[in-house]
């Protein structure tokens, strides 16, 4: 116990001595999270798209076509401006807007009449997606004045008509008559439109991602991601004493193999816990895990990263060379984050490539944290897990054992 105590606190002198290293790993799950939450998404404004409007005509019907823009949900997608059409012309030029509408003089007479009209709508070349938006709106608003023609065209041509009679004032017979067309109207279109014929109802998708919650779908896999990472560098750490030689003369004094092993491991489990704790601090602050689960959770996070530590120990004594070591770890680093829940949650991934992926022992790791941190943990489920992951550990372990003993220190 006491050579076991004195490599480990060793192992930690050499880690401590280069703080930075430590410091980067440990805030990996900061990073991770940060970046991720950033790309899904957040709370952030909408985009608006800018529309610059050249009202020409300056009638209540381009009023009202200009107002529209502005209104309801139309309204958090789209920042109206009125402008004339110089500096309509120069804006959308220069790229301060996503498109510039210009509508004409007569236009409200050409729809009340059903007479040929023309809209001119100029897109930002440099914009594809809020052009496209306020395009397509456009298009539905054209559809709409269409089919209003179609129900109500004679009546408001009659509309039209009287407005521009002498007296300006029809009659009201007139008035009556107008008025009593249009309600016939309304009751033919009963049982079609009034109600409409289709409807919508709304149901609860009761699917994983039907609720999109950020910590429950990610959390657990940037946890793993980062402890891969970290992994993935501590190991590397046995090339570096075996070219300084301090892996040799570590061997040439009465310690067992399994021991200096062992410390090696411990001083490292250390720095897992570490980022165990990190990330799930993270959690109960970011996220509202509750503190019951906290213990557990990180328990597990560190028995879990110091069983892959085991693992790609394993792998990079397997390595003939430092380059080729590092070129195997890679490869397998990789598979296993997007294949095992780290870089994609399983509730996204097809479903054959899940249950591949949830058998892999990382995979398994990241299922029980998510249980640990968010769910309700099966007590079987975990010990499957936990005898799977823990049994591969110890034979990397051994493993490690033999290529000590073996050709690693004369490879």
């Amino acid at each position: 116990m006491g050579l076991l105590a004195a490599s480990i606190s060793k192992d930690l002198r050499r880690r401590l001595a280069d703080p930075a290293a430590q410091l980067v790993w440990i805030a990996l799950p900061i990073v991770f999270g940060g970046l991720m939450s950033f790309v899904v998404g957040g709370d952030g404004p909408a985009p608006k798209a800018h529309v610059l409007v050249v009202d020409e005509d300056r009638s209540l019907l381009s009023g009202l076509v200009t107002g529209a823009g502005g209104q309801g949900q139309l309204g958090q997608f789209l920042e109206i401006e009125t402008v004339t059409a110089a500096d309509g012309q120069a804006k959308i030029q220069a790229g301060k807007a996503s498109a510039l509408l210009i509508i004409p003089k007569g236009f409200q007479d050409g729809v009340l009449r059903e007479q040929p009209t023309e809209l001119t709508l100029i897109t930002n070349p440099a914009q594809r997606i809020l052009p496209g938006i306020i395009e397509e709106g456009l298009r539905m608003t054209i559809e709409a004045a269409f089919y209003a023609q179609r129900i109500f065209g004679a009546s408001i041509r009659d509309i039209v008509a009287d407005g521009s009679s002498a007296t300006g004032f029809p009659t009201d017979d007139r008035v009556a008559g107008i008025s009593r067309r249009i309600n016939q109207t309304i009751q033919q279109l009963d049982g079609t439109l009034v109600p409409p014929v289709i409807t919508v109802e709304t149901r609860t998708d009761a699917s994983p991602t039907a609720n999109f919650q950020f910590g429950p779908l990610f959390m657990p896999g940037l946890l793993f991601m980062s402890l891969l990472f970290v992994a993935q560098s501590i190991s590397a750490d046995i090339w570096i004493e075996k070219e300084k030689g301090t892996l040799r003369r570590a061997m040439s004094t009465p310690q067992r193999l399994h021991v200096l092993l062992a410390a090696k491991i411990a001083s490292a489990a250390a720095l897992m816990l570490l980022v165990a704790v990190v990330a799930v601090v993270i959690g109960v602050i970011a996220f509202d895990v509750a503190l019951v689960r906290v213990p557990g959770t990180v328990v597990w996070a560190a028995f879990a990263g110091t069983a892959l530590l085991c693992y790609f120990l394993f792998l990079q004594m397997l390595g003939s060379s430092q380059r080729g070591a590092n070129m195997l770890t890679t490869m397998v680093v990789f598979p296993a984050m997007m294949i095992g829940g780290a870089f994609f949650p399983f509730e996204i991934m097809p479903p054959g490539m899940a249950a591949v992926g949830r058998a892999l022992p990382n995979g398994m790791a990241v299922t029980q944290t998510k249980a640990l941190m968010f769910g309700q943990p099966e007590p079987g489920a975990l010990l499957i897990a936990a005898l799977v992951i823990g049994g591969l550990a110890i034979a990397a372990f051994l493993g490690c054992v033999s290529r000590l003993r073996g050709r690693f220190l004369v490879s």
